[in-house]
């Protein structure tokens, strides 16, 4: 049911619009005071026609773009019913509001895979959409809940999106970066087959709720509870192919069907803060797949209970700093840490490490990693580590103990806080090594069994 029974502006009537109550008139009169447009004033045609919902969200985002300066839209709180993409384009320092709006995508028009959204927005600068929701309770074609292209300086804020058959929220162009300074924050993203994604130049994705709970939903029961493609649930987070300078942060990230947070060969990427739970895949996925994916932090993170809680695969210039990851079943074997094919040149430190599973090894580097640096973890495993020879491993091995699996070079010398003086050896019973601060051997120190 629509709202074209409303009156129009500036007259005090109630109509009722999609099962909701909505007082009409004095809200658009306020709106347009404020320099807005409402939706509720778009539901004829310039020729008297009714029109439906989406043609009133659509007219009045038209108009509203065709002014200059450009307006912004009102949706007031209740339901609308679409059965197509509302297109929003040229909106330059405006806004979208819909707070206690939903818009519900039924009788979906044909599309194909990500190609429509409910609402898209294109080709513009310095906007906001805040405090919708969109609804696909039907989902018979793969739309995205909300997408945006060829666009700068915007802020999605407090946006729900349930059930759509594609990306609940989306950056993308045909050519990465084209979309450059969003911001993605406050919003939900609940049952899509793909939560977040991103291939932009500058995106924020904060403090954002992505759950798929893919172990209560159908497709699982139908599936025994194993995760295969083909699938309606995917990933959590995305960072596409050409990202560049990406924040992921403050995320809570539930069940996805795959990754929490997945990613491809993406630059200067930043994970941080975020929890992620009982996902099918890993808790967090760095993938470089076909080419690398370069200069990525992830650090603060607690993630729990996935198939794999952090794995690297093609990245370079990494850092794994202080993050609390934990596998509590005894029968999941699921690395905590994995540095793997193709990455080099990676830092894991400071990160608390609970490995249930007895004899899968919770920190994980694949023999042909280069340049990895394990240092000062807490790991609590079976096997704590299973790392090559090549990898520089600090590690507490007792209280007050620290053990390195390499050489240890001290290129300013070594000093012993509980040094005595003494002058007659014993027996020499072994020998130590030294080496010079370029690694090459210099020769032995003895060991004495005695010194007096």
């Amino acid at each position: 049911m629509n709202r074209r029974g409303v009156l129009r502006a500036g007259v005090v009537a109630a109509g009722v619009a999609g099962g909701v109550a909505v007082t009409a008139g004095p809200a658009a009169a306020a709106a347009a005071d404020k320099g807005w447009v409402s939706v509720l004033d778009h539901y004829r045609d310039a020729q008297g026609g009714e029109r439906d919902d989406a043609g009133a969200i659509q007219a009045a985002i038209t108009a509203a773009t065709a002014m200059r300066p450009v307006r912004s839209v009102l949706l007031p709180p209740g339901n609308y019913a679409v059965d197509r993409e509302i297109l929003v384009r040229g909106l330059n320092d405006a806004a979208i509001s819909g707070h206690g709006a939903t818009i519900t995508l039924t009788g979906a028009a044909a599309t194909t895979n990500g190609a429509s959204a409910v609402l898209k927005i294109t080709d513009s600068d310095r906007f906001e959409v805040s405090g919708l929701t969109i609804i696909d309770t039907e989902g018979t074609q793969p739309y995205n809940g909300v997408s945006i292209a060829r666009s700068s300086r915007g802020t999605l804020d407090g946006v729900t999106v349930y059930g759509v058959k594609w990306t609940g929220l989306g950056v993308y162009d045909t050519t990465p970066g084209v979309s450059t300074d969003i911001a993605i924050v406050n919003c939900t993203v609940v049952g899509t087959k793909f939560g977040i994604s991103t291939n932009g130049h500058d995106v924020r994705i904060i403090g954002n709720h992505v759950a798929m709970y893919w172990p209560s939903t159908a497709e699982a029961a139908a599936k025994g509870g194993v995760w295969s493609a083909p699938s309606d649930y995917y990933d959590g987070i995305n960072v596409l192919s050409g990202s560049d300078r990406t924040t992921v942060t403050g995320n809570t990230i539930t069940e996805c069907g795959q990754a929490g947070v997945y990613t491809q060969d993406c630059t200067n990427l930043v994970v941080s803060a975020n929890t992620v739970t009982g996902c099918q895949l890993r808790g967090i996925e760095i993938d470089g797949g076909t080419g690398i994916a370069v200069g990525v932090t992830i650090s603060g993170n607690t993630v729990a209970d996935c198939k794999g809680q952090i794995n690297l695969v093609r990245a370079r210039d990494v850092s794994v700093v202080g993050n609390r990851l934990t596998n509590t079943s005894s029968v999941r074997a699921a690395s905590l840490i994995a540095v793997n094919i193709g990455s080099s040149h990676v830092t894991v430190v400071g990160n608390h490490a609970t490995q249930a599973h007895p004899t899968f090894p919770a920190v994980y580097v694949i023999a042909d990693a280069g340049d990895v640096t394990v240092a000062a973890n807490e790991v609590v495993a079976g096997t704590p580590y299973q790392v090559p020879a090549s990898v520089a491993l600090l590690y507490r091995s007792a209280a007050g103990q620290f053990t390195v699996n390499g050489r240890l070079v001290a290129t300013k010398g070594l000093g012993v806080g509980n040094a005595v003086a003494a002058t007659t050896p014993g027996k020499v019973v072994s020998k130590v090594e030294v080496f010079s601060a370029t690694g090459a051997s210099l020769g032995f120190v003895p060991v004495y069994q005695s010194i007096s």
